[in-house]
């Protein structure tokens, strides 16, 4: 195991979940602009449809010069993290599409724990100093427990969305 090969592989993995949040916000540009109105998004429309671009290049980024990239997805993350801290402490329960409509719940405290695990990856991910070929060990240390993780948290977040309040 090196240093590198575990920046490299929370870089990749990074990079995933990049990858499939731009898309999917590509794929229903509406749907995320309606997610991010009903968020209190500034300027929702231009945000909702721009927002992938830079989604994007962070994937490139990550890609290719994994410091960079993870240090541009950190900043980003920790600008996403505090809108959605402020509009969870102001009462906000609407939907986050943060990937879309793949994952579309009611605002909850595991968007931020998602994106708590997305920041150690970023932070990981300064480590690699180039890409690299990962070990298995690397993969096995670094991406399948933040998969299994990310997988938790969906399975968390999918009980708080369809718990039903008790009956009085």
């Amino acid at each position: 195991m090196t240093l590198d090969g575990i920046g490299y592989t929370a870089a990749v993995t990074l990079a995933a979940f990049f990858a499939l949040a731009a898309v999917a916000k590509l794929r229903d540009p509406e749907s995320t602009v309606g997610s991010f109105e009903a968020l209190g998004v500034p300027n929702a429309p231009a945000t909702g449809r721009l927002l992938p671009l830079p989604e994007l290049a962070t994937v490139v980024l990550l890609l290719v010069v994994p410091a960079a990239g993870g240090l541009i997805a950190l900043v980003l993350l920790v600008f996403f993290t505090t809108f959605l801290v402020r509009r969870l402490r102001a009462g906000v329960a609407a939907p986050c599409n943060c990937f879309g409509d793949v994952i579309a719940r009611p605002l909850s405290w595991l968007a931020v724990a998602r994106n708590g695990l997305f920041m150690a990856l970023a932070a990981l991910a300064l480590l690699a100093t180039r890409p690299v070929r990962p070990s298995w060990v690397e993969v096995l240390v670094v991406a399948v427990p933040a998969v299994a993780l990310l997988g938790l948290l969906l399975l968390a977040g999918e009980r708080v969305a369809t718990r039903t309040p008790p009956r009085r």
